[in-house]
């Protein structure tokens, strides 16, 4: 009886918000999405974790809305001149935007392309190696003191770049989540022009927000508050946790 009141409870909670949805935003929001960062966000095919993540979490409030696949900078550089209204994936680093609970994290590894006895035991130590790491990584990993003038540490807005850089010896670390690099490793292995040597040290990096969260930023607080109850919701009946196992799944059936 207990649980059908909680059940009742959520779905006349996302009822009200479904209402004031339609009364106070019937406009089209235009929602923003990152660059080549596979299973979490494929511009692609306009699918991924985080891209069904935001739509189950949007579809109770009836919200309609229009992606965009930019690079995290210009995804940051629209929101500022408010060009776009929603942006998911952010890190909480840009003032005067209302962000969402935390919405999708990532584990980051520092991995050594030719060492398989590859040890950190802090962050400073990267400073040693060639690296190769994703757009705005310094920001988000607080290494730009660590990296400040080093011209053998690369950032790139598409991943899938990242990661051929490092296969090709462009770099001798890459700092990237571990799903992240299964997925591109499966699709460079059906391609004959990039080797794959497997031999690599493996360091969960020694970082205190690791794994890393990042959030969905809004130009509108009302929008914000709507999105987090529903989201919330998602969470607690284990859909979220679902979507993110099915794309598990389906990476591994690759």
């Amino acid at each position: 009886m207990l649980e059908r009141c909680k059940s009742l409870t959520g779905i006349a909670i996302i009822s009200y918000l479904l209402l004031v949805s339609h009364t106070a935003f019937s406009k089209e929001l235009v929602v923003g999405f990152g660059l080549s960062r596979p299973p979490y966000v494929d511009e692609r095919s306009g699918s991924g974790i985080s891209v069904e993540l935001f739509k189950q979490a949007a579809a109770p409030l009836g919200w309609q809305y229009k992606t965009l696949f930019v690079s995290i900078k210009r995804m940051q550089r629209l929101l500022e001149r408010g060009d776009i209204d929603v942006a998911v994936e952010m890190s909480r680093a840009q003032p005067g935007l209302y962000y969402s609970v935390p919405f999708i994290s990532y584990s980051n590894y520092a991995i050594h392309s030719r060492d398989p006895g590859f040890t950190l035991t802090s962050m400073q130590e990267l400073a040693r190696h060639s690296i190769c790491a994703w757009q705005n990584a310094s920001e988000h990993l607080e290494l730009t003191e660590i990296v400040a003038g080093k011209e053998d540490y690369l950032e790139f807005s598409k991943q899938r770049e990242q990661v051929i850089e490092w296969l090709n010896g462009k770099c001798d670390v890459i700092l990237i989540d571990d799903t992240l690099l299964r997925w591109h490793l499966s699709e460079l292995n059906q391609s004959s022009s990039v080797h794959i040597n497997k031999q690599w040290g493996k360091v969960l990096l020694p970082f205190e927000n690791n794994p890393l969260w990042f959030y969905v930023a809004f130009t509108d607080k009302q929008l914000r508050d709507e999105f987090n109850t529903s989201l919330k919701q998602l969470v607690q009946t284990g859909r979220y946790q679902k979507i993110r196992d099915h794309w598990a799944t389906t990476q591994k059936n690759k």
